[in-house]
């Protein structure tokens, strides 16, 4: 499920970066607004992903496949040069995650239960300590006189 999270981070980073270009520097509204949303749901997701995942295997899959898909859709969308020097480094950048996730162990089951259910000490039991009454003072009407 972490992972779910993971590709939701990076699709709305993606999502967000498409508008930030069309929000032609913040002045145009709906394009600003996507922007804002899409990137506030991509650090939600992000940060879901981060209790289950060691934190250098998610920040490399996601800011390395986010460029691969930028570089890609750059291309397709924004009609954006495609020149040698950009496939070999995003190829390398691929490359890079995918070693990183083949040599990183993952979090064991013990350390996923540590994150899904903290030891919460119980409280201990409250000691009533009984409380005297307060003596009554009879309320006699005042002479007047």
């Amino acid at each position: 499920m972490a992972y779910v999270y993971l590709a939701a981070a990076i699709i709305f980073e993606v999502f967000g970066t498409i508008t930030m270009k069309y929000s032609e520097g913040f002045t145009k509204v709906l394009p600003s607004v996507l922007t804002v949303a899409c990137h506030g749901i991509c650090f939600i997701s992000l940060t879901v992903a981060l209790k289950y995942l060691p934190v250098s295997n998610v920040y490399a899959i996601w800011a390395g496949v986010g460029t691969a898909l930028m570089a890609f859709l750059g291309l397709v969308i924004f009609n954006e040069p495609l020149p040698l020097q950009k496939v070999v480094a995003t190829t390398l950048i691929i490359a890079g995650v995918v070693i990183l996730n083949l040599g990183e162990s993952k979090k064991t089951e013990e350390q996923v239960a540590k994150v899904e259910a903290p030891h919460i000490e119980p409280i201990p039991s409250a000691v009533v300590v009984p409380v005297p009454a307060a003596p009554t003072v009879s309320a006699a009407p005042r002479n007047a006189g």
